[in-house]
């Protein structure tokens, strides 16, 4: 029976209580068959609405995204031609485009034209999107018609933001990312199908247990429908639009509806945004949504409520993109990166136990702390590996052979809370009764014991350094530890209270979440406070999950509040006082984790749900590096 005196921040939880194939950009080297130079051999056809008005005389353009850099200039498709709108919106593409490879990135822009005004009408401001993705779906037929609207672009937008230059004039030929994620920028463009079906124009129908803020969706393209549907960039409704969309501290975008939608999505919580875009939305709005009043902010999200979730505690990102998630009720969850859960999940049934830390090691394989199980000779409790999603077989068990079971320990593993894993393949466990850590090489299958031990007090999470040590938060002892990779102690400061999560920036400075004490403090690796933010930079007074972005931008789960906070790099809140995922109805945010689309994962302990929060976070190398960087 679990021991509600320890781990006080779960007392009032727990003591109460089809695998999609992964679409790859280009591949550096040689070319596969498969990523082929690929030219326009079928008929292309589609249609552009500005609400529910065709849209004549509008330039229509393809392109595949870049690849110098996040926002770097966008090659345009169609050269040699010019494709344009007939009067009833429609356009026909017919062997006028090319690509360089089939797993090019591509989009497609329809720009000005007349959306059912007076004749000799063309809209400067018309800017409109469909993220369509791998190149060889058009030579292939599986993409034969695309519907064009408002809801496509914001869908777009959300997906792609971190992927969009804000600064370029014409955001909407500045949409890639560096040669090294192209990865990153596929599950970006697959994540914008999640929102829009570019085939209907409508928020897309969704699979059980997959969850979008439609009304949201279609609120934001409300907002931005008086703009297309005007004459001109000059028209009152885009002066209102781009006033709307300008952020209290930046510049206003460009006048045009792209970029608008861009500075929303940007910042989503702006107070100078937040209600002015939706008072944009007026009688004819051309879609339905179920807002009635102003959201939270205007992020937005994917709800995932299948594959086996059951009090989710801990998460990470592999290097594919792909979730896994443990359960305290003993249950390892996996996804894809658009939230479909793997075949067979939830893994380890009747196996682990009362998980709290999970970690991804340099191969990919996904280790699980057990708290109590096995009840071995003297203390208590134990980690469990399962093979990863390249192995063929993810989700398999690996038999500890010193033990000939599921579970590895020595004397040392005492009542784990939390496991992290280093770039050299180590893998280091928090023993939260023991008071001390251990680290575990699954090479030479050595355990070095009791580090730490006198200056940790009931540990709950852990995290390498980029020199091999590790840092430890103490939930006990108002303190944290950082700890040389030889064993000496570098620092312990005294700095916290209830010490619950850390997580480390680019300069290896240690950002620990405190529970009890609702604050996070940012310690030097000397153990020098740089940073403590309460209440007034928090939304919430009971901070749990942290995690850094390769912007180095703190992101902060309260466990109680239902809130994620963004904290600049120097701690200062960038997100609105009330939080992010008011509108996702987040009830206790356990743990979270970027990835390299620049979305952000939420475990939801009380929902047992796992949340995406799409494009707001910078892209970041997967799993989680002791140097948060982009990929």
């Amino acid at each position: 029976m679990k021991d509600c005196r320890i781990l006080q921040h779960w007392r009032g939880f727990l003591c109460t209580l089809p695998l999609l194939t992964l679409l790859t950009g280009c591949a550096m080297g040689n070319m596969s068959s498969a990523d082929m130079p690929v030219s326009g051999t079928l008929s292309i056809s589609g249609v552009v609405h500005g609400g529910q008005q065709a849209v004549s005389g509008g330039t229509i353009q393809l392109y595949t995204a870049g690849t110098s850099g996040n926002g770097s200039a966008a090659t345009a498709m169609i050269t040699g031609t010019t494709v344009t709108t007939g009067p009833d919106g429609s356009f026909n593409i017919t062997g006028d485009y090319s690509c360089a490879h089939s797993t090019d990135q591509v989009y497609l822009t329809a720009t000005g034209g007349n959306p059912g005004l007076t004749s000799g009408t063309n809209n400067d401001a018309l800017v409109l999107l469909a993220a369509i993705g791998n190149c060889g779906l058009l030579s292939s037929g599986t993409i034969q018609f695309l519907s064009i609207n408002e809801v496509t672009t914001v869908a777009a937008v959300y997906a792609l933001a971190p992927f969009i230059s804000s600064s370029a004039t014409n955001a909407y030929a500045n949409i890639g990312a560096t040669s090294t994620n192209s990865a990153g920028l596929a599950n970006a463009f697959l994540d914008a199908q999640l929102l829009a079906n570019i085939g209907t124009g409508a928020a897309a129908t969704l699979g059980s247990g997959l969850t979008i803020q439609s009304g949201k969706l279609y609120a934001l393209a409300d907002a931005i429908a008086p703009c297309v549907n005007s004459a001109s960039s000059s028209s009152t409704n885009c002066a209102a639009l781009v006033s709307a969309a300008t952020p209290s501290s930046g510049s206003a975008p460009t006048a045009n509806t792209l970029a608008a939608a861009l500075s929303i999505v940007q910042n989503p919580g702006d107070p100078n945004i937040v209600g002015p875009v939706f008072n944009l939305i007026n009688t004819q709005a051309p879609f339905t949504t179920t807002l009635s009043s102003a959201p939270s902010d205007w992020t937005m999200t994917l709800t995932i409520s299948n594959g086996g979730l059951s009090t989710p505690t801990a998460l990470s990102v592999d290097h594919s993109g792909n979730v896994w998630v443990a359960s305290y009720n003993g249950f390892l969850s996996a996804y894809n990166p658009q939230g479909a859960p793997f075949n067979s999940s939830p893994f380890g049934s009747g196996t682990i136990a009362e998980c709290f830390g999970l970690a991804i090691d340099a191969s990919g394989n996904i280790w699980v702390s057990n708290y109590e199980t096995p009840l071995h000779s003297g203390p208590k409790g134990s980690v469990t590996e399962f093979l990863g999603a390249a192995s063929g077989t993810p989700g398999s068990i690996v038999t500890d052979t010193a033990t000939s079971s599921p579970y590895f320990y020595d004397s040392s593993i005492n009542f784990p809370t939390a496991v992290a894993a280093d770039t050299n393949g180590d893998i280091a466990v928090a023993n939260y009764a023991g008071a001390t850590a251990t680290i575990y090489n699954p090479t030479t299958t050595v355990y070095t014991d009791n580090l730490g031990s006198g200056y940790l007090s009931e540990p709950a999470a852990i995290a390498f350094d980029s020199s091999h040590g590790i840092w430890v938060a103490n939930e006990g002892g108002s303190t944290v530890t950082h700890i040389s990779s030889t064993g000496t102690i570098k620092a312990h400061p005294t700095c916290c209270s209830g010490a619950d999560g850390i997580a480390l920036d680019a300069s290896g400075n240690a950002w620990i979440s405190n529970y009890s004490g609702g604050y996070v403090y940012a310690s030097s690796p000397t153990g020098s406070e740089l940073a403590m933010t309460s209440n007034g930079g928090l939304s919430g007074t009971q901070p749990v999950g942290i995690a850094v972005d390769s912007s180095q931008h703190i992101w902060v789960a309260d466990g109680n509040g239902g809130v994620i906070t963004e904290l600049a790099d120097a701690g200062f809140p960038i997100s609105p006082s009330t939080g992010y995922g008011v509108d996702a109805k987040l009830t206790s945010p356990r743990s979270i984790a970027p990835d390299a689309s620049g979305n952000l994962w939420v475990a939801d302990f009380s929902n047992n749900t796992l949340i995406l929060f799409f494009g707001i976070a910078a892209p970041t190398v997967t799993p989680v590096q002791p140097v948060p960087s982009a990929p």
